[in-house]
């Protein structure tokens, strides 16, 4: 199995059956301006780091493994920064040290919270670890869950004056794809389910927008982490009817009564990664003053 090293995509894939519609990835470069985060190859533009990595690739390719960094295949070259770390050192290490009264004396920001697994979780193989800046894939209980097997950041992502890096070490990079390969600076077990509570369901309601062509209307209905296959979207003559089920336990139910009549048979809906999107096939070619009816 080979690493795909696209943007937006990152999964493992056999190179005997790379087809050429296998990876969903981003063409173009990260683009942050104004507090806002995405791509330079589609619109989607989002606030938060977490919510960036999430935004779904806008273009269909085969997987590739070509190196990102053609003078080093395997990692960007940080030693242009004069203050990257030393060897990262276990986060408990670092709690305790964190503990002392010179350096909470001198801590700005609260000590992040350092999720773990519970003790006998079943991890499905495959599964990747949730830490910041580890991808390690589960394996077996011998290789995947052991101490100081993950290397991570236990702080968050930060983006300043053109400087990328964490809140949690001190190196900083102006590239993204350097950004993105900044060793941790702590130690720990991998991540791959945790202990944080989940929600029970609970009735939400998403954001959306839409934007017309002559003869479609696109509308976004924004929710990360649909699950596809308990969610659902129907097409009536003039109306739409949803069922999402994301995130944590959340879901949405919503029917949108439309301005105007569509062609259900050639409407079409993709649920993305932070959005479901659909596809209005209009009646008739007619500019529409809102996207529902008063």
């Amino acid at each position: 199995m080979q690493n795909c090293t696209r943007n937006g995509c990152g999964q493992s894939y056999d190179p005997a059956a790379n087809d050429p519609m296998s990876c969903q990835y981003h063409p173009g470069k990260p683009e942050f301006h104004e507090g806002l985060k995405g791509w330079t190859c589609c619109k989607p533009r989002v606030h938060s780091f977490d919510d960036f990595l999430e935004i779904g690739g806008c273009k269909l390719g085969p997987h590739s493994n070509e190196p990102k960094h053609k003078d080093d295949p395997f990692k960007a070259d940080l030693t242009q920064y004069d203050d990257v770390l030393p060897e990262p050192q276990p986060a408990a290490t670092q709690a305790a040290a964190a503990a002392t009264p010179v350096a909470a004396a001198a801590r700005a920001p609260e000590p992040e919270l350092i999720d773990e697994d519970p003790a006998g979780a079943i991890v499905a193989a495959g599964a990747k670890c949730k830490r910041n800046g580890c991808n390690a894939e589960f394996v077996s209980v011998d290789q995947s869950q052991g101490a100081d097997q993950c290397q991570f950041h236990p702080g968050r992502a930060v983006f300043h004056e053109g400087t990328k890096g964490w809140t949690c070490c001190k190196p900083r990079a102006t590239d993204f794809d350097e950004f993105m390969h900044i060793k941790g600076c702590a130690r720990g077990r991998h991540l791959f389910i945790g202990t944080r509570a989940v929600v029970q369901a609970q009735a939400e309601k998403c954001r959306r927008d839409f934007y017309q062509m002559a003869n479609d209307v696109i509308v976004s209905v924004y929710a990360k982490k649909i699950q596809r296959d308990a969610s659902s979207v129907e097409f009536h003559g003039d109306s739409v009817q949803l069922h999402l089920e994301y995130g944590d336990g959340k879901v949405y139910d919503d029917t949108i009564q439309l301005y105007a009549a569509i062609d259900p048979a050639a409407s079409s809906f993709e649920f993305l990664s932070t959005k479901a999107e659909l596809k209005l096939a209009k009646a008739a070619p007619a500019q529409w003053p809102a996207l529902e009816r008063e």
